[in-house]
């Protein structure tokens, strides 16, 4: 990032929905782009198709990591793990109002991101880190300072002519991690295991449903 608060940190996750919605006159699908870009740890190319992302439960951000998994709170052996087992270190929680990425979205109400960003559970116990104190949003905190954050973004209101609300035409989010923590991760991971893996979608639909039937 090159400016703000978090200038200098390192984005190692982002997902991204552009969506265009169906229209009456002239005929028109709905149509959407998803982008998700994660930080993988693998010792050859994942095979065509998977997605840089696992899932984690939106807790990671508000519990500490011995409350929710005690047998993973070894720094010294979530560090092996990342070193040596194939895996994305970035996940979609499941507060996000479409967990999985194929499945239709949840009516959960306004003011639910659409997506929430986490790291791997792995990736919090090797760096030691915990929810950060006080209102903060979505921040992890080592014994120095804040860690990691999750953003998000939603923007273009439209209205898609129905009786729903005005629907966000880009909605997002992404996660940043401190740089010195970065350095730290990607010697853990090995520099021949760090990758960036990226997929893209193009999905359209006869209405604005989130039923894909065409992909790239």
């Amino acid at each position: 990032m090159d400016d703000g608060p978090h200038a200098g940190w390192v984005q190692i996750g982002l997902i991204e929905r552009q969506r265009t919605p169906a229209r009456r006159y002239p005929d028109q699908p709905a149509r959407q782009v998803l982008i998700i870009v994660g930080l993988e740890a693998a010792d050859d190319d994942p095979p065509p198709g998977t997605l840089p992302v696992s899932q984690a439960p939106w807790q990671l951000w508000t519990r500490p990591l011995q409350r929710l998994a005690p047998a993973l709170t070894r720094p010294e052996a979530a560090a092996e793990h990342i070193s040596t087992t194939d895996q994305a270190l970035v996940a979609i929680t499941d507060a996000s109002a479409t967990p999985m990425v194929d499945a239709p979205p949840r009516r959960s109400g306004p003011g639910l991101p659409p997506y929430v960003l986490a790291p791997a559970a792995s990736v919090v116990a090797a760096l030691g880190l915990q929810p950060t104190g006080g209102i903060c949003g979505y921040s992890l905190s080592d014994t120095a300072a804040e860690a990691l954050i999750c953003r998000q973004w939603q923007g273009h209101l439209v209205h898609d002519g129905s009786f729903e609300p005005l629907l966000p035409v880009v909605a997002g989010a992404d996660l940043l991690i401190r740089p010195d923590l970065f350095t730290r991760l990607h010697a853990t991971i090995g520099p021949s295991r760090c990758q960036a893996g990226i997929n893209v979608r193009h999905m359209t639909a006869a209405q604005d449903d989130d039923i894909p039937d065409d992909e790239d």
